[in-house]
């Protein structure tokens, strides 16, 4: 009757947080657009892509799309096979454990007639299964300890996560090893099946089971003697076999046994198989409770997920549908820290140590702004930071295993932060930069740093380069940018051989402030158009260096 509650509550729980999970998905707004759209709304138009989809000839794609990538994981073997191989252990080892053991007095004994769950194929079975998730975790252990950028993500849900399936697998072992070398388990065994009273035959059955099952009995209850034995193995066939094969096929439960043979007498005494019981079950029902509310759940979301994509393009999706989308995305990443891994600006969090420059934590950082904690303001700058560091190279996009839009989700991070008051940091710089340059352009009197163009700026030694320019204009007469504009000196300020002319003169905020600087698509062409060699783009591109120190406080 516990179990039964405890099972019936954590089903419960577990229902009552996927209901809350889906509520979520229906009224959370990733984007700031998303907000135009009620719940009815969203699920109106997700049902709808949805049938769209099913009835448009897309099924076929998205059950390839759920056990190609969902249960298989085949986006993850070409970039970490480890990756793959601990997935596929883990995913197929709990899903055998729980069809043929969690749930095998219910469907596997419907599907197979003579089911027992001591009997082979069985018995080995659920060994095997068990230890395919011990492989799979320990991959992951592996992965985590040795691949730099997921050490560097591991928080501590992770290792409760890791923490978890541990005691699941090994409580579950330990209990199959306590109960091979049990005699109460043995007792309450033949009482039950075999209902044996004669001492004489309860002895040689004793003694049969010790010898062939490794049951450990007190001193005196078995013997070896070869009479005894073959009396005990005929009883054991008459009474035992049709329901038991040998406790050896349970090969890791087995070894797990012989090394705790010298205790099993003091754990049987002290009741240890039924402690264990208790600590194996309650914490698959706990697990079960806490599903919708930790990681576990991408076991639900990504496979919706990825589904989803092969059924329906995202970009002609309604409005509606795709918020509904952009929220399950958030509880869909399983933080396996393969976008922060492969990230193309994952190597700046060593000179700029913010960890919300990584994809990973990024994501994070949205799921906590859309959940209405914004945190303080520093915070919020540092998650600008990571934001604006990306590139926009698509990688974490094209390699998530759950098939995560995750470009699509900085683009709504942005957003957020430009309504938080933390808008684009490069914009903002060059308004500030325009804004100086504008008041020295108006001001009576010429700000001229003294010192030469090289020390008075600041610049680094490639600024020596500037010494061979003599205006000849070639710079110019090779910028797209001066090509492609009516009127190039309205639209950009200054030329680049009028850059470099103030530059030469000392007119620091002028030549910062030009709209070309900022402008400048970096194409060099200006620089490999020069005759002399000039670094035009080099010292465009550190001009900009100058106006972000200048902006953040530092002497530029």
């Amino acid at each position: 009757m516990f179990f039964k509650i405890s099972l019936l509550l954590a089903l419960a729980v577990c229902a009552a947080g996927l209901a809350h999970k889906i509520w979520s998905w229906l009224t959370i707004s990733i984007d700031k657009d998303d907000c135009q759209y009620p719940p009815g709304r969203r699920l109106a138009a997700t049902l709808s892509e949805l049938g769209r989809a099913v009835f448009s000839g897309r099924l076929g794609a998205m059950l390839r799309a759920l056990v190609l990538e969902g249960f298989l994981q085949m986006r993850s073997l070409g970039h970490s096979r480890t990756a793959w191989l601990a997935h596929v252990c883990i995913f197929i080892g709990f899903t055998g454990l729980l069809l043929f053991h969690a749930l095998g007095a219910q469907l596997t004994a419907t599907l197979f007639s003579g089911y027992y769950p001591t009997l082979d194929p069985w018995l080995l079975l659920r060994d095997l299964l068990g230890v395919m998730v011990l492989v799979g975790v320990g991959l992951i252990i592996y992965r985590r300890l040795t691949v730099q950028g997921l050490r560097r993500i591991t928080s501590t849900t992770d290792r409760m996560a890791i923490v978890f399936i541990t005691v699941v697998l090994l409580s579950g072992f330990a209990l199959q090893a306590l109960k091979i070398t049990s005699a109460t388990s043995f007792e309450s065994m033949q009482k039950e099946y075999a209902g044996l009273s004669a001492p004489r035959e309860l002895h040689a059955l004793r003694s049969a089971w010790a010898e062939d099952y490794g049951v450990i009995f007190a001193p005196g209850q078995t013997s070896r003697d070869a009479e005894v034995l073959a009396l005990g193995r005929k009883l054991s066939e008459d009474n035992c076999v049709d329901c038991h094969a040998p406790a050896q096929h349970a090969f890791a439960s087995y070894a797990l046994a012989a090394v705790m043979r010298p205790l099993a007498l003091t754990l049987d005494g002290l009741q240890a198989p039924q402690i264990l019981y208790y600590v194996h079950f309650l914490s698959c029902f706990i697990g079960l409770a806490l599903l919708p509310f930790t990681k576990f759940l991408h076991m639900v979301s990504g496979p919706l997920l990825l589904m989803t994509n092969a059924a329906v393009d995202r970009k002609t999706m309604d409005p509606a549908a795709r918020a509904t989308l952009r929220a399950l995305e958030m509880d869909a990443c399983s933080h396996c820290g393969t976008c922060t891994v492969h990230c193309s600006v994952a190597v700046t969090v060593h000179r700029i140590h913010n960890q919300d420059i990584l994809p990973s934590e990024k994501l994070s950082a949205l799921a906590t702004m859309v959940r209405g904690s914004n945190g303080d303001r520093n915070h919020l700058a540092q998650i600008r930071e990571g934001a604006y560091t990306c590139t926009n190279c698509y990688r974490c996009t094209r390699l998530c295993p759950l098939g995560i839009n995750l470009n699509d989700l900085w683009v709504a991070l942005k957003r957020n932060l430009y309504h938080e008051g933390f808008g684009d940091p490069y914009q903002e710089v060059a308004q500030r930069s325009q804004k100086a340059a504008e008041q020295s352009r108006s001001s009576d009197t010429v700000h001229v740093v003294s010192g030469g163009f090289q020390h008075g700026l600041k610049l680094s030694a490639q600024a020596g380069t500037f010494s061979g320019c003599y205006s000849c204009r070639q710079c110019t007469n090779a910028c797209p940018l001066v090509f492609m504009s009516e009127r190039p000196n309205e639209s950009l300020d200054l030329l680049p051989h009028q850059v470099m002319y103030s530059l030469g003169l000392g007119l620091k905020k002028e030549a910062m402030g030009a709209r070309l600087v900022w402008n400048c698509l970096t194409c060099y062409q200006c620089q490999e158009a020069c005759p002399n060699l000039v670094q035009v783009t080099d010292i465009l591109y550190e001009l900009r260096y100058l106006a972000a120190k200048a902006a953040s406080g530092l002497e530029a």
